[in-house]
């Protein structure tokens, strides 16, 4: 239910948006020798104002139907929104259709001797949200990354580099410029105790926007397997600037077949 006039894609939206493609890039992928189907069902929050007098917030709900065989990693995640803007004291709230995300990765670089192995995924964000109603940008993005994994004993470092088309929208109110794209840069520490693997990571990417800055977050994730079938994989992040989410959570649960 609308709870005030349709507004215009704000930023804070634009770059929640924009950090959901990233959803479909950073993940691990898959390993598998024989073809692995699995289905990932989960859900997130984002909550920040970006340097605006609009706070915004984003709840996320989202299925992905994935495969895995060898090197490659494949997956098809449709996510529902739920934004809610607040300024002034006037509350509005929309929900629907979040933007469709396809994702490809293959296995660049086992891993060798020394530890070292790479990836490489390329991520298509499709138009099939409302951009009216503020939930998506009413175009195709897409982006490619590249990850470097070293393991060493119970640690492994994590670096990832790449480029996501810019995702703000052109019907934005105001006289920003919209930039080609923006960078991705990564860099994570995992570890595992007992079972679960815990992951500290650092990150930051270009802004959709010329007169914005791009976001830097700080992140706590884990994955917890309850068996070779069943597994657990959550997430708190904290935003260090007025670039991206202020704040964000995720929980999902993942089923391999």
């Amino acid at each position: 239910m609308r709870g005030g006039p349709a507004p215009e894609t704000p930023k804070g939206v634009s770059r929640c948006l924009g950090a959901l493609l990233l959803l479909g890039g950073a993940g691990s992928p898959l390993r598998a020798q024989e073809l692995t189907a699995y289905v990932q069902v989960g859900g997130g929050w984002r909550q920040g104002d970006y340097g605006t007098p609009v706070r915004s917030t984003l709840w996320m709900g989202y299925a992905t139907l994935g495969a895995a065989r060898g090197k490659w990693d494949a997956s098809l995640t449709v996510p529902t929104l739920q934004v809610t803007r607040e300024e002034g004291g006037v509350v509005t709230r929309d929900r629907g259709l979040g933007d469709v995300l396809l994702r490809g990765t293959v296995l660049l670089w086992p891993e060798n001797e020394a530890g070292w192995s790479l990836d490489g995924t390329g991520v298509v964000k499709l138009p099939t949200a409302s951009e009216s109603a503020g939930l998506g940008t009413g175009r195709t993005d897409g982006g490619g990354f590249l990850v470097a994994r070293h393991r060493g004993g119970a640690f492994q470092w994590t670096f990832l580099g790449g480029w996501i088309r810019g995702s703000a929208s052109p019907s934005s109110a105001g006289p920003e410029t919209l930039t080609p794209g923006g960078y991705v840069l990564g860099l994570g520490l995992a570890f595992h105790a007992n079972l679960t693997r815990w992951e500290l990571s650092v990150g930051g990417r270009g802004s959709a926007r010329a007169d914005t800055p791009g976001a830097r977050e700080v992140s706590l994730g884990m994955f917890h397997p309850f068996s070779p079938a069943w597994g657990l994989q959550a997430s708190f992040t904290a935003g260090l600037n007025d670039g991206g989410p202020r704040r964000s959570a995720d929980l999902a649960l993942i089923r391999r077949f």
